[in-house]
């Protein structure tokens, strides 16, 4: 009898919390910018993506506005002015994974080391009642918050997750600097446990990599073959 008299608020909380999210549910954001499609095709328009059903919306200038998945297309991106800065998203499948589908990433941090994200997925009581699409739209404020995603290494052609941080990422590929990254961390009390910690983590190893004279001269090396 408890718990009939228990569940029965839960449930209207939760419808309640619904219906006020849906009179509420966030507008499209559009983007001028630039989308390449798998055979190589350039376009360019009005762009807005969604994160949940991944797909990427290309508004023409009659209006008409069309939606392309990651099977359909390789990249795209656009200036983000509220954020300033450049957003570009790519199509990626884990190449070692037959299980992994190919899905579209945004390209967090460029260098040595890409890192990519995707959202992170809804789960626990209300994945049902905040599950509409319209919650990913991608806007400033989802974009700024980085416990909303999952973030990998993609690194010949594998994705490496950060939730497996030391075993996929750090021993395989970051070892030859440990001294250095190590100090670095020690100096500026970084939490290299946590996902702001480890993104610092890996900016640091990039920035190594980029100063190191063995990789400047392999650099002038190949621009001198060019």
């Amino acid at each position: 009898m408890k718990n009939r008299y228990l569940i029965l608020p839960t449930a209207l909380l939760i419808l309640f919390l619904s219906i006020a999210s849906a009179s509420a549910l966030p507008t499209t954001s559009w983007h001028s910018g630039q989308l390449t499609f798998s055979n190589k095709e350039i376009v360019y328009g009005d762009l807005s993506y969604n994160w949940s059903t991944e797909t990427v919306l290309l508004r023409q200038p009659n209006g008409r506005v069309c939606a392309f998945s990651a099977s359909q297309v390789e990249q795209f991106g656009w200036f983000d002015t509220k954020l300033d800065k450049q957003r570009s998203f790519i199509a990626l499948s884990d190449q070692v994974d037959p299980r992994d589908k190919r899905g579209f990433y945004e390209i967090y941090m460029d260098g040595p080391l890409a890192v990519v994200r995707k959202i992170r997925r809804p789960r626990g009581l209300f994945k049902r009642s905040f599950s509409h699409p319209a919650y990913y739209n991608d806007q400033p404020q989802l974009a700024q918050n980085t416990d909303l995603f999952c973030y990998f290494v993609y690194d010949a052609g594998r994705l490496r997750a950060f939730d497996r941080f030391y075993l996929d990422i750090y021993e395989p590929l970051m070892t030859a600097y440990a001294q250095k990254i190590q100090q670095y961390v020690d100096t500026h009390n970084i939490n290299e446990r946590s996902l702001l910690g480890r993104l610092v983590v890996v900016d640091h190893y990039n920035f190594l990599v980029q100063q190191d004279p063995e990789t400047a001269s392999v650099k002038a090396a190949s621009n001198a073959q060019e």
